[in-house]
């Protein structure tokens, strides 16, 4: 008897194992959201969406906002010497508080140079607010991520 209830457990434990569990992938485009098994960069369109019933392709200009592998990634207005540059790009949520947004924006100058990164802070609406520096950059932290000391650091 004891053995049958260790293999029942043993099996409840390996069946909750290999259940998938978290937010699938999405792609919204306009109004319309849909949710996919993974979503993969592609070579004729920008984004594939890929689920059961087939691939779905998106182009750039039709995408709002995005989730790949566990990060969400929006549409956002390019930001350049604190003015909008008039382009857009995908820009990765990095964390939200009180309606404003912080987003990476990674701008690649060329082939075979490192990505230049610049933190940009936007509101609900999607206006840009303020982009981390130096002088910034400590309170800006600690106003989205809370104080940088924790105590099990002590």
């Amino acid at each position: 008897m004891k053995k049958a209830t260790i293999l029942i457990v043993i099996g409840i434990i390996c069946i909750t194992s290999m259940a998938k569990a978290g937010v699938p992938d999405y792609i919204i485009s306009g109004e319309e959201v849909n949710y996919y098994e993974k979503v993969r960069y592609g070579v004729t369109a920008s984004l594939v969406g890929i689920n059961e019933d087939g691939r779905s392709r998106y182009q750039a200009q039709d995408i709002v906002s995005f989730r790949k592998d566990g990060r969400i990634y929006a549409r956002m207005p390019v930001i350049s010497n604190n003015k909008p540059t008039g382009r857009h790009s995908f820009m990765e949520l990095k964390g939200y508080r009180n309606g404003l947004y912080v987003y990476k924006h990674e701008d690649y100058k060329g082939a075979g140079l490192p990505a230049e990164i610049s933190y940009l802070v936007y509101n609900k609406s999607g206006e840009y607010v303020v982009t981390f520096t130096r002088q910034n950059e400590q309170s800006l932290k600690q106003f989205f991520w809370g104080p940088v000391e924790t105590l099990a650091a002590k």
